[in-house]
């Protein structure tokens, strides 16, 4: 029996460790239809929210939020209250869709009325000093929509922070030169957070063959979501699919990692070995 016991405890020892915490969703998307400004609007994020939250309800995740078309203010109530929700062991799992820019490094993403840039940074020291861990899903890599911006004089860069809203020395040149897609975090540090972004550093996502049912990434991402298997495996057949749908071109990556296992579907029923 001592035999037995020691056994047993030399397996719990190895086995990696998992998280049984809740886990609390906020999903944010912006097709941009409340901008005045059709060069900015986008087909899919909408469709892909849709999408991320009915996969999300499929699994073990009962509290998902959704903010569709978001002003400034919509993105700082929601986020105020989302962070207030989260209890210290929760998991904060965060995904944004619509358009994103880098510029200097730094990544923001642009609210639904297409006036105001909301910091990535920030958005990720919130959420991990709040929750045990972040998991960040970011599909704003898209086109510029400023790179001709010529007839968008009165296009304002405010960024949100804490809550204030304050101007920052951001132009709509500085958004026309920023460089395309999306850079990847200098200030992520430890295991308190995993990022995902819909394809790697520079590039852009496509919308796909059927723009407004739903981005190659969102699609593979909402399926594999919901099967039981660790946020790794998830993640790492998002990326094997979508690479395989645009035939190379797109490629999503990772940044960070978190020190446990996920399993936002459940554990699998038997171990693979």
């Amino acid at each position: 029996m001592r035999l037995v016991t020691l056994v047993l405890a030399a397996i719990l020892v190895v086995l990696p460790q998992t998280v049984s915490a809740e886990t609390k969703a906020l999903i944010i998307a912006s097709n941009y239809e409340i901008a005045d400004n059709p060069a900015i609007e986008l087909a899919n994020p909408l469709a892909d929210a849709i999408l991320l939250e009915a996969a999300l309800r499929r699994t073990s995740v009962n509290d998902v939020t959704v903010l569709r078309e978001p002003t400034a203010e919509d993105w700082e109530a929601g986020l105020e209250a989302f962070v207030a929700g989260l209890e210290p062991d929760d998991i904060a799992l965060f995904y944004y869709a619509g358009h994103g820019f880098q510029v200097g490094g730094v990544n923001y993403f642009l609210t639904a009325d297409g006036e105001s840039l909301i910091s990535l940074d920030l958005i990720m020291q919130r959420l991990t000093s709040a929750a045990r861990g972040a998991v960040v899903i970011v599909d704003a890599c898209r086109s510029n929509p400023f790179a001709m911006a010529d007839d968008m004089e009165e296009f304002r860069a405010v960024e949100v922070t804490g809550s204030t809203r304050q101007l920052v020395a951001l132009s709509v040149d500085d958004l026309a030169d920023a460089a395309s897609g999306l850079a990847q975090l200098g200030n992520l540090r430890g295991l308190s957070a995993v990022v995902l972004f819909s394809t790697e550093p520079g590039n852009v996502a496509e919308d796909g063959d059927t723009p407004g049912l739903g981005s190659p990434f969102a699609r593979a991402f909402s399926e594999q979501i919901t099967r039981r298997q660790s946020l790794d495996e998830a993640m790492r057949r998002t990326a094997v699919e979508v690479n395989m749908a645009t035939d190379g071109r797109q490629s999503p990556w990772r940044q960070g990692d978190l020190p446990f296992n996920v399993f936002i579907a459940g554990m699998r029923a038997l171990p693979i070995p």
